[in-house]
């Protein structure tokens, strides 16, 4: 028994594992590729025609002319995922395309929780679990019906495995924390989880009634 529950331990985290590098790699893999697309380009472009020294001589120059093309891409992009067409399109791809992607919407709500984005998708928080007034850290997932909530549970020190439970929104309650300072809290065994409570504390807000 010891060893299949050892076994199945092992089989889970890393298929939980797996699911979670899997789209990062992919995304890097992406954004590598633009990236020494573009240093392809620059180096084509000053090599022959411009500052041919700067190729042989400084070719970090290059790179940072890459990456600088490549930061300015993806502002021009965001631009334009403001306008009504591009938040049409955008919408269209989440619909028809991202939501078949596993994780997608999971990496672009953490995406945007770093970048300091407002949302309700994997708000830190902390979860009355047993109703027994011993809390854990994690993240709010999305809420349901019934004044439920899916919430995400990290098992320290990784913070991408764990368990999702489903729990009354009046057991969670939001922190004022950011997830960087709530991934390091996780992952270095609850060392500087005070930062999580610099600020006061305030209850999950409950859905208003259609």
């Amino acid at each position: 028994m010891a060893v299949r529950r050892s076994l199945q331990f092992l089989r889970t985290t890393a298929i939980g594992g797996l699911l979670v590098i899997v789209p990062v790699a992919v995304v890097l893999f992406v954004l590598a590729q633009l990236l020494f697309g573009l240093y392809g380009l620059w180096l084509e472009v000053i090599g022959s025609e411009y500052l041919p020294g700067v190729v042989a001589e400084r070719p970090v120059f290059v790179m940072l002319l890459a990456l600088g093309s490549l930061v300015g891409l993806c502002f021009v992009t965001g631009l334009f995922v403001r306008t009504r067409v591009g938040a049409a399109l955008r919408e269209w791809f989440g619909r028809r395309v991202a939501s078949r992607i596993p994780m997608y919407r999971a990496i672009t709500a953490m995406t945007e929780r770093f970048a300091g984005v407002d949302g309700e998708d994997f708000v830190p928080v902390e979860v009355d679990v047993y109703a027994s007034g011993s809390f854990a850290i994690g993240f709010l997932v999305e809420k349901l019906p019934g004044q439920r909530a899916a919430v995400f549970i990290p098992s320290a020190p990784v913070a991408t495995v764990g368990n999702v439970l489903i729990v009354p929104e009046d057991r969670i309650r939001r922190l004022n924390a950011s997830v960087s300072d709530t991934i390091s809290a996780i992952t270095q065994w609850g060392v500087d989880a005070e930062l999580l409570y610099k600020r006061n504390v305030s209850e999950t807000k409950k859905p208003e009634e259609p």
